[in-house]
């Protein structure tokens, strides 16, 4: 069976004991509607209003017209089970998983809604994981959790949590503490045939420094990002997508491949460059996003 595909430039968190903020969110552009169960989420007298908001939503099909993944709270809360068990239920695409620190972590969850859905009567591998990684731990273990579950999607990083577990010092005008575990984590997430979400940028209204975190962003390898507010979905919406341009120029490149290979030429040239494996390769991949891009817009 073929593996589905997600699309994933724009994920936005909302609280989830807020009824408004989530009536709000079933209206906007984001592509994934992540409803927290962790930080957002205070005090702790929260929590179960929160799943029971969640529950009421998702099962109203608040949220039919995306993919929606719940973020638990850590291992060692003492509220994961609860937030497992209550909202796993039709609608709801899979989870994240909250501060990972290594695969034990990704097989310990796995397990836990095997067990569940075998219990609930779910096929086994409905519900599906992001693992998130933002402890120093996660970034150095980060290929052995991107392949600890086959429930894996995507993998995203957590940049503010790292900083503060590295203890290191947050610049957003020269963010060069972030560049080697943002490169890393989407070379995995890609080695691994996984989907790369980048950082959220927690400045939400400056839709400018957005603009330069998404560009980085998208030179890095990443497909989408977290957002924090509806209003920062357009801009990844954009940056996440191929271009005009870009698509032209991969049709462009197809075609001449195309014809190189009837004359048995073996390369074509285009813009005086030769049109290689690896452009024809980009080209198939812009093509394949176009696609993606317009089934969810039907």
């Amino acid at each position: 069976m073929e593996k589905k595909k997600y699309l994933m430039r724009s994920l936005m968190f909302v609280p989830g004991h807020n009824d408004k903020l989530q009536q709000s969110a079933s209206k906007s552009d984001a592509d994934v509607i992540l409803l927290d169960l962790e930080d957002s989420v205070l005090p702790i007298s929260n929590k179960q209003i929160a799943r029971d908001t969640i529950v009421k939503n998702v099962s109203a099909g608040l949220f039919k017209n995306y993919e929606v993944f719940i973020r638990i709270n850590e291992r060692d809360s003492g509220f994961l089970l609860k937030d497992v068990l209550q909202t796993t239920i039709l609608g709801v695409t899979g989870f994240l998983y909250s501060k990972t620190y290594n695969a034990k972590d990704i097989i310990f969850f796995d397990k836990l809604l095997e067990t569940i859905e075998l219990e609930k009567g779910f096929p086994v591998g409905t519900f599906k994981i992001i693992p998130i990684l933002e402890t120093a731990s996660s970034i150095i273990k980060a290929d052995e959790i991107a392949t600890a579950s086959s429930r894996n999607v995507a993998i995203g990083f957590g940049s503010e949590d790292f900083v503060s577990d590295l203890q290191g010092i947050r610049d957003f005008e020269e963010p060069q503490e972030l560049f080697t575990p943002r490169a890393w984590v989407a070379m995995v997430a890609r080695t691994h045939n996984l989907i790369p979400i980048d950082a959220a940028y927690i400045i939400i209204h400056d839709l400018e420094g957005l603009e330069k975190h998404c560009a980085l962003g998208r030179k890095l390898g990443y497909a989408g990002m977290w957002t924090l507010h509806p209003k920062q979905n357009a801009i990844p919406n954009k940056f996440f997508a191929p271009s005009e341009k870009e698509i032209a120029e991969a049709y462009e490149i197809l075609k001449l491949d195309e014809e190189a290979q009837k004359l048995g030429k073996g390369v074509a040239i285009i813009n005086g460059s030769f049109i290689g494996p690896p452009l024809v390769v980009k080209a198939n991949h812009i093509i394949e996003r176009v696609k993606l891009i317009k089934s969810k817009q039907k």
